[in-house]
C-alpha cells in the first residue's frame, strides 16, 4: 500500500507540476491603446500564446507592460475587456511593442462559463451563450434589470406582468421547461446565487382575488427581486441557455441561469462619474370609452330609472368622461442619481458606488424607490494570491396600487369597466360622488386617494473568491479557487382599504389592514481546482477542474390581516376582527460535485469538453441519493473561411439539468388553527406530500453555426435546439379515503424544439460616422409529450370555458387555451383549442447611429402570435361599455358573454410591435466641458424613451400583460391590470 500511495502521489505530481528548463528568455515592453480613442488600455491581459500560466502578465494604469518570454520568433496575445483580442507576432530582435485594440462590438471576445471557476472566449466557447453589456442596460433608464433585457436576447420571452413601477417581470429561456413547477432562471451575482423570490403584498385580502381557487396570491403583481439591483453596477450579463452550458448547476437549471457581473476597479489614477437623470411617465394605451346618448343608455341600462339617467346630462347631452384617464392620467417626476469612484494599482483595485432613484407611477401613491450602496474590492495578498470581495446594501419600496383581478370591489381598472363614462367619479367639495352605476359600490378615484399598498425590502449580498496559483511551470498550471456568498433580505408590506371606502361600507366590519413580512437567508460556497497543461510543441492543451458546492436556502413567509378599521387608523391591532394568519417556513440545503475535462487540438481551432455534476439535496425524496447531471460538447474553428479577418465555428452539445420539487411536494403540509371539540388543533393540509418526489430532468441537444467576419464588423449565431423534460411534477387526485384532495407526484413528459438567430454588422465604419446594427430572431414549439393521465386543468386557469382557460393534455402545446368555440344541435357546447399562448416568433431590431460625438439608438421588438385570455375586454363586453359596443361587432361580443357563451371573442391574438427604446446622446467637446465645468473629463447629455410607440390590434392594455404573476404555464391573462406607461428622461454624465 505505501509503495501505491507513494507511486499515485509521484504519477500526480508530475502531472500537474512538470517543469522545463528554458534558457536565454528575454524581456518585452509594450503599450496598449484603443482604437477608437487612443486611450491606454490598464488591467489588459498580455500573454504568451499557447502556454499556460508562466509568460502573462498585465498592462498597469498607462496601458504599459513587460513581459519576459523565451528567445526566438514568439506570439502574444492581447485581450482586454470590451475589445477584440489580438495576436502580435514578437521577432527575435523586437523588444519594444505598440499594440492597438479595436472595439468588441459585438461581444466576441468577451469570456463565457464553460464550468463552476472555468471560462473562454465566446469565440471558442461551444455553447450558445448571450452577453449583454452594461452599456447596453443602461442606455434607456429601466425600472429593473429583466426590464432593461426586453428585447435584447435571442430565444428569451421576457413580459412585464403590468405596467406598475416595479411590477413583476416573467423571464421564460427556450420556451417553457416545466408545468407547475419554479419557472424563474437562476441568478448569479458575482458568484453568489441569490433569490429572486416573489413574495406577495397581500393585496388579494382586499381585493379578494382567488379567493375559490387559493390563487390570490399569484394575482398581487409582486416584483421579481432583482429590482434591488442597480443596474449602473453591472459590467456583463451572461445568459446560459443550454442545458450543456447550464448543468453545471444542477437541479436548479433547467429554466436557464442568469450570470451577473459587476464592475471592478482598475490600475490608475482615480475615476469619479456622476450622473443625473430626470423623467415623466404619461400612459401609454388603455380601453377606450363608449359614448353614450340617453336612448342608448336607458336601453343598456334599463333597471336604472330614466330620470337618473337624465340627471347627469350636461346642457341636454350625456357627458363622456375618460375614467381611465382620470385614475392614470398622471404625469409624475421621477430622478435618479448615480455615482461612482473607481481605481486602484496593481495591488489593489477598487469599486465605489451609490445611487438613489425614485420611478412615481401615473397612478398616484403608486412607484418604486430604491437606495443602493456598493464596495467591491480586489487584493492581490502575494505574488501568488489574490482576494475579491464584493458587498452591496439596498433598500427598495414598491407601491404597485390596487389594480389586477378584484371581487370586492377594490380593483381601479376592474372597476372602471362597469362604469360608464357618463358618470362623474371626481369630488365635489371634496367628497367623492357613489356612482349610480358600478362594481359592488366602488368610486375608483375614491379607492385611489386612500389605498395602501407598499413594500419595502431591505438587502444584503456579498461574496469573496480566493485565487491561489498553487504551481506554474512553462507547460502547467495549478489554480485553486474558493468562493463564497451570502444573500440576505427582509421585506415588509403593508395593505390597508379604510373603512371610508364605498366598497367596505357595505360589509359587516369594513376597513381591512394586512401586514406581511418575509425573510430570506441564501449561503453558498464552493472549492475548486484547475489545472491547465499544454506539453512543449503546442500541439494540445488541457483544462482539467475538479470542485465542490454547498447551498443553504432558507425563506420564512407569515401574514395577518383583520378587519373592522376604527377610521383614520391603518394598524392591525387597530381593527376589531383578525380574519386570517398565514406562516410558511422553507428550507433547502443541496451539496454538489463536480468534474470536468476541455481539450484543445490543432491550434485551439478543435475543442472537446465534458462534464459531470453529482447532487444531492433536501428536498429530494431520497436526500442521501445523488443525482447525475452530465455534459459534453464540441466545436471545430474554421479561420478565413469567408475570407481574411474571418471565422466560422461549427459547435454541438448534449447536457441534462433539473428543477426541484416545490415547498409542500415532498412534506405534508400541516394547517393550524382548527377547532377540534372546542378545541385549537392542528390537521392535515389538502394536499399529501411525497417521500419518492424527484427532480425534473431534462435533456437538451444543440447545435450551430457562428461567424465572425469582415475583421470583427460582423457576426452571425444560428442555433437550432431540442429539449426534452421528464418526471414532470404533476397533480393527482387521490383516493377520497387518503383524505387529501392531491398529491405531487413525478410523470409525463414535453419538448421544446427551437432556433435562434443573432446577427449583427457594421455597415459604415469611419473616422466621424459609424452604423451598427443587430438583430436577433426567436421561434420556440412546444409539445406535452405523455401525461399519467387524459388531461388536467391547471390551478388558475382562467375563469371558464366562456372565457378561455389553459388546459393540458398529450399532443398539444403546453400553453393552449381552449374555449367554448360553437354549440352543437342538442344544444351542448363545443370545446375545442382556440391558440397558444407562446408566440410565433419573437424578432428584434436594433440600430446604433454615431456621427462625431452624437448618437442615436433605437430598439424595435416584434411579436408574432400568441393568444391571452383577455378578461378585461370581456369586463368591458358583458358590461357592454367596449367604445365600439353600438357596433355590430361591438354588439356581437356582447352576445357572446350575456347570451351564446361564446369564448372565441375573449382569446386574442398578442401580435405587436413596439419601440422599446430610444436614446439620443450627445458627448460635449473637451474645449466645451473645460471651459464650463471645470475639473470634469467628460459630460454626455441625453435624452431617452422607453416604450415610446406600440402597434398592435389588442384590445385594452398590453398584450404582454399576465395577471398570474410568476407561472409557468398559467401566463397571458389579462384581467384589469395596472396601465403600460411611456417613459421620458433627460440624462447628464459626467466623468472626471
Amino acid at each position: 500500500m505505501y509503495r501505491w500511495f507513494n507511486g499515485v502521489f509521484l504519477f500526480a505530481f508530475l502531472a500537474l507540476a512538470p517543469t522545463v528548463l528554458r534558457a536565454q528568455d528575454r524581456e518585452v515592453r509594450g503599450v496598449v491603446s484603443r482604437s477608437d480613442n487612443s486611450e491606454p488600455i490598464s488591467d489588459a491581459y498580455v500573454g504568451l500564446v499557447g502556454v499556460a500560466g508562466r509568460f502573462t502578465t498585465r498592462t498597469n494604469g498607462v496601458g504599459r507592460f513587460t513581459i519576459t518570454i523565451p528567445a526566438g520568433q514568439q506570439r502574444l496575445a492581447v485581450r482586454a475587456i470590451g475589445l477584440l483580442k489580438k495576436e502580435v507576432p514578437v521577432g527575435p530582435q523586437e523588444n519594444d511593442l505598440t499594440i492597438i485594440l479595436n472595439p468588441d462590438v459585438f461581444k466576441i471576445e468577451e469570456l463565457v462559463v464553460t464550468g463552476q471557476a472555468t471560462g473562454t472566449e465566446r469565440r471558442a466557447a461551444a455553447t450558445s451563450t448571450a452577453i449583454v453589456s452594461g452599456e447596453d442596460i443602461t442606455g434607456t433608464p429601466a425600472g429593473s434589470i429583466d426590464r432593461a433585457l426586453q428585447g435584447k436576447i435571442a430565444g428569451a420571452n421576457i413580459q412585464t406582468n403590468s405596467g406598475a413601477p416595479g411590477g413583476g417581470v416573467q423571464v421564460a429561456i427556450r420556451g417553457s421547461n416545466t408545468i407547475t413547477g419554479a419557472s424563474d432562471p437562476l441568478i448569479v451575482v458575482d458568484g453568489v446565487i441569490i433569490s429572486n423570490a416573489s413574495l406577495p403584498t397581500g393585496l388579494f385580502t382586499a381585493t379578494r382575488s382567488g379567493a375559490a381557487t387559493g390563487t390570490g396570491p399569484f394575482q398581487d403583481d409582486q416584483a421579481n427581486r432583482l429590482v434591488d439591483l442597480n443596474p449602473a453596477d453591472i459590467a456583463s450579463i451572461e445568459i446560459l441557455k443550454s442545458a450543456a452550458a447550464s448543468s453545471t448547476y444542477g437541479s436548479k437549471a433547467a429554466n436557464g441561469v442568469v450570470l451577473i457581473t459587476t464592475r471592478r476597479g482598475r490600475s490608475g489614477r482615480t475615476k469619479v462619474n456622476v450622473t443625473q437623470r430626470l423623467g415623466v411617465a404619461e400612459l401609454l394605451r388603455g380601453p377606450g370609452t363608449r359614448v353614450f346618448d340617453t336612448t342608448a343608455a336607458f336601453s343598456v341600462f334599463s333597471s336604472l330609472d330614466k330620470d337618473v339617467i337624465r340627471s347627469f346630462e350636461v346642457n341636454g347631452v350625456l357627458p363622456t368622461y375618460d375614467h381611465l384617464k382620470e385614475i392614470a392620467g398622471s404625469k409624475p417626476l421621477s430622478y435618479e442619481t448615480l455615482a461612482d469612484v473607481s481605481g486602484g494599482n496593481d495591488n489593489t483595485k477598487f469599486f465605489l458606488s451609490g445611487s438613489v432613484k425614485q420611478d412615481n407611477g401615473i397612478i398616484v401613491r403608486t412607484g418604486a424607490g430604491r437606495q443602493t450602496l456598493r464596495t467591491n474590492l480586489d487584493q492581490k495578498i502575494a505574488d501568488k494570491l489574490t482576494l475579491n470581495f464584493s458587498n452591496s446594501f439596498s433598500r427598495t419600496v414598491t407601491e404597485t396600487g390596487f389594480t389586477n383581478n378584484d371581487n370586492s370591489g377594490a380593483g381601479l381598472t376592474y372597476a372602471i369597466a362597469y362604469i360608464p363614462g357618463f358618470i362623474p367619479l371626481t369630488p365635489v367639495n371634496g367628497v367623492f360622488p357613489q356612482p349610480a352605476i358600478t362594481y359592488l359600490g366602488a368610486n375608483p378615484l375614491q379607492t385611489e386617494a386612500l389605498m395602501i399598498n407598499t413594500e419595502t425590502v431591505t438587502r444584503y449580498i456579498g461574496g469573496a473568491t480566493l485565487r491561489w496559483q498553487a504551481l506554474t511551470s512553462s507547460i502547467n498550471s495549478l489554480q485553486i479557487v474558493g468562493s463564497a456568498g451570502a444573500d440576505f433580505f427582509s421585506q415588509d408590506a403593508q395593505v390597508v382599504a379604510p373603512p371610508d371606502l364605498y366598497w367596505q361600507a357595505s360589509r359587516a366590519t369594513p376597513g381591512v389592514a394586512t401586514q406581511s413580512n418575509g425573510t430570506s437567508r441564501q449561503l453558498n460556497w464552493n472549492i475548486n481546482a484547475i489545472n491547465d497543461y499544454s506539453p512543449a510543441g503546442n500541439s494540445w492543451r488541457s483544462s482539467t477542474s475538479l470542485g465542490a458546492q454547498y447551498e443553504d436556502r432558507f425563506l420564512s413567509q407569515n401574514r395577518v390581516t383583520a378587519s373592522g378599521l376604527i377610521p383614520g387608523q391603518t394598524h392591525i391591532d387597530q381593527a376589531a376582527v383578525l380574519g386570517g394568519q398565514f406562516q410558511n417556513d422553507i428550507t433547502e440545503r443541496t451539496f454538489a460535485g463536480y468534474a470536468q475535462e476541455e481539450l484543445y487540438f490543432f491550434k485551439e481551432r478543435l475543442n472537446l469538453n465534458a462534464g459531470l455534476r453529482a447532487e444531492r439535496s433536501s428536498v429530494f425524496g431520497n436526500s442521501d441519493k445523488f443525482y447525475l447531471y452530465p455534459k459534453v460538447s464540441a466545436r471545430y474553428t474554421f479561420p478565413g473561411l469567408l475570407g481574411n479577418g474571418s471565422e466560422v465555428k461549427l459547435r454541438a452539445a448534449y447536457g441534462q439539468t433539473g428543477n426541484q420539487p416545490l415547498f409542500g411536494q415532498k412534506f405534508t403540509v400541516l394547517r393550524g388553527g382548527v377547532n377540534i371539540g372546542g378545541n385549537v388543533g392542528t390537521t392535515v393540509g389538502a394536499a399529501s406530500g411525497s417521500p419518492d418526489i424527484r427532480p425534473e430532468r431534462k435533456r437538451e441537444v444543440e447545435g450551430g453555426v457562428d461567424a465572425t467576419f469582415w475583421h470583427g464588423r460582423g457576426s452571425l449565431q444560428v442555433t437550432v435546439y431540442r429539449n426534452t423534460e421528464s418526471d414532470l411534477l404533476l397533480p393527482r387526485t387521490p383516493a377520497p379515503s387518503l383524505g387529501y384532495s392531491q398529491v405531487f407526484l413525478n410523470g409525463g413528459s414535453q419538448r421544446n424544439v427551437g432556433q435562434e438567430v443573432f446577427l449583427g454588422v457594421t455597415p459604415v465604419q469611419s473616422r466621424d460616422f459609424t452604423w451598427i446594427f443587430e438583430t436577433s430572431f426567436t421561434r420556440n414549439r412546444n409539445k406535452v409529450l405523455s401525461l399519467p393521465f387524459p388531461g388536467f386543468r391547471p390551478v388558475g386557469a382562467g375563469f371558464g370555458l366562456a372565457f378561455g382557460e389553459f388546459f393540458i393534455e398529450p399532443g398539444k402545446p403546453a400553453q393552449q387555451i381552449i374555449g367554448q368555440t360553437g354549440i352543437n344541435p342538442d344544444g351542448t357546447f363545443i370545446v375545442s383549442t382556440i391558440g397558444d399562448a407562446a408566440p410565433d416568433f419573437k424578432w428584434s431590431f436594433g440600430n446604433n447611429l454615431s456621427y462625431k460625438n452624437l448618437t442615436l439608438y433605437a430598439l424595435w421588438d416584434w411579436q408574432y402570435g400568441g393568444w391571452a385570455q383577455n378578461q378585461t375586454l370581456s369586463l368591458y363586453d358583458c358590461n357592454q361599455l367596449a367604445p365600439d359596443g353600438n357596433t355590430p361587432e361591438g354588439q356581437a361580443r356582447a352576445d357572446a358573454c350575456l347570451s351564446t357563451g361564446l369564448a372565441t371573442p375573449f382569446v386574442q391574438r398578442t401580435t405587436f410591435l413596439k419601440l422599446r427604446e430610444v436614446n439620443l446622446g450627445y458627448q460635449l467637446p473637451k474645449k466645451v466641458v473645460k471651459t464650463l465645468f471645470g475639473g470634469a473629463e467628460t459630460v454626455r447629455l441625453s435624452l431617452a424613451a422607453r416604450n415610446l410607440l406600440i402597434f398592435t390590434n389588442y384590445f385594452g392594455y398590453d398584450p404582454e400583460s399576465s395577471n398570474f404573476g410568476q407561472q409557468a404555464i398559467v401566463r397571458n391573462i389579462d384581467l384589469g391590470p395596472y396601465p403600460p406607461s411611456r417613459t421620458f428622461f433627460f440624462n447628464i454624465a459626467v466623468g472626471f
